[in-house]
């Protein structure tokens, strides 16, 4: 079976996840909660299919344990780990795969200080031996199906209100921007379009019924996103937004329909920040030096995380960061919420634009430049050993060994070798202010990755 992670538990319906396992995950956590004191639970979803069935498991362990809960009903992540620090709600748990395949589903864990779990949490979940969790003892209590009419705007309205409140909301009126987006039938397509219409802005959106039914790949990566880039230009639109299917993760797409790359999103969110305030950042060891450059030009001392939100946010709160994120479409803005929230970074974007008073291409064309490069390969050898004849190889590069290996050079190219954390691979990224740099790097690298033919 499956385990927890620092992302919470995935699996494919049917074959690693359905509701004996809900329902024994959910318990451990209720224990966890109950065992620290506390009895009230907010649960949220994305709009997946397989949604309600986990609901239904959910439900069903919380009232084993006499735990009191509220339903949020489909609804951004970072909508709920905004929610139970706000409200003071004891956890959270949210029903929701992320980015993964429509096959997929999976349980996201929020403890009350709403954040998701530290590696010690996670691991007395996981532990048997303390018997938090219970094989077989899944009766169904509910058989619920959500109406079509259920009201949650009231948890939608403190999100929005708390984005509001943290960013200059007559600046972004004044524009009228026009705004094309895509939430992939899914949790952002309600909230996020009632964000728009309080800034002022008029919408155009696709896959807007959150019914679960994705029309596309649901990680917004370029190549999946051909429908809101001819949104964009059917629409007229000054901007385009996607979202992945738990709206936490966000990609801008130009008004000429081109699609920016996912690491532009947290580039243009620190710009909108460090502008108005100086502070440091904090981004992952494979997040583009695009924003690293950028936020030292703007005075800012850059930090740099293993690959994770959560570990974003440890140093974020470690190093008193203003902004931070992930390059992956992630904007963790701690100001209004300490989690990736593709809202606040539709919010920071908007205003970005009003501010410079340009257009979003204009704007992504100033950023620095770099080329780019990612390859994965099987992991056929231990790491320790690759990780010593790449430093052998290249004395000449700055060794930095938080999560993997990553080398620096002094014409700021890069490349950073780590293992999967779900896979038996190795991930390597890399980027170099040309692509003739780039490329003789990773011809260099991958060779030392890979067994020598005598070994």
């Amino acid at each position: 079976m499956k385990k927890l992670g620092i992302s919470g538990y995935r699996g494919i319906w049917g074959k690693d996840l359905n509701e004996e396992i809900t329902f024994q995950y959910a318990i451990a956590f209720a224990k966890i909660i109950k065992n620290s004191g506390g009895n009230r639970i907010l649960i949220g979803r994305d709009a997946r299919p397989t949604g309600n069935l986990m609901l239904n498991a959910v439900k069903s362990a919380l009232s084993k344990e006499n735990l009191r809960y509220e339903y949020a009903g489909i609804i951004p992540t970072p909508s709920i780990l905004l929610l139970v620090k706000k409200l003071a709600f004891d956890g959270g748990i949210v029903i929701t795969a992320s980015h993964n395949p429509k096959e997929y589903n999976g349980l996201k864990f929020v403890m009350r200080n709403g954040l998701f779990p530290v590696s010690a949490e996670i691991d007395q979940i996981e532990d048997k031996k303390c018997n938090l969790r219970q094989e077989g003892k899944y009766i169904k209590n509910f058989n619920e199906t959500e109406n079509s009419d259920f009201k949650n705007s009231k948890f939608r309205k403190i999100h929005i209100q708390e984005i509001l409140k943290n960013i200059n909301v007559d600046i972004i009126k004044r524009k009228k921007f026009k705004v094309a987006l895509d939430p992939i039938n899914s949790a952002g397509s309600i909230i996020t379009q009632e964000l728009l219409q309080e800034l002022g802005c008029k919408i155009f959106v696709i896959n807007g019924k959150q019914d679960g039914q994705f029309t596309h790949m649901p990680e917004p990566r370029p190549e999946n996103l051909g429908e809101i880039s001819e949104a964009v230009l059917k629409s007229g639109s000054d901007i385009g937004f996607a979202q992945d299917p738990d709206a936490d993760r966000l990609v801008v797409i130009n008004e000429n329909g081109k699609i920016l790359s996912e690491e532009f999103t947290i580039a243009l969110a620190i710009k909108s920040v460090l502008t108005e305030k100086k502070g440091n950042v904090v981004i992952n060891l494979s997040t583009s030096s695009v924003s690293e450059e950028l936020a030292q030009s703007l005075g800012a001392k850059v930090y740099r995380s293993k690959v994770s939100d959560i570990d974003v946010i440890e140093k974020i709160g470690e190093f008193n960061a203003i902004i931070g994120g992930e390059g992956g479409g992630g904007v963790i803005y701690p100001k209004i919420n300490l989690a990736e929230d593709s809202l606040v970074g539709i919010g920071l974007i908007l205003e970005l634009m009003a501010k410079e008073n340009k257009k979003i291409s204009e704007i992504a064309d100033s950023l620095p430049k770099y080329f780019s490069k990612k390859e994965k390969i099987n992991l056929l050898e231990k790491t320790d050993f690759i990780y010593e004849k790449l430093k052998k190889e290249f004395p000449d590069a700055e060794i930095n060994e938080l999560e993997g290996l990553r080398l620096d050079w002094a014409d700021r190219s890069w490349i950073h070798v780590r293992p999967s954390n779900t896979e038996p691979i190795i991930r390597i990224y890399g980027e170099a202010k040309t692509q003739d740099r780039i490329e003789t790097l990773f011809k260099s690298v991958i060779p030392l990755l890979k067994p020598n033919p005598t070994s």
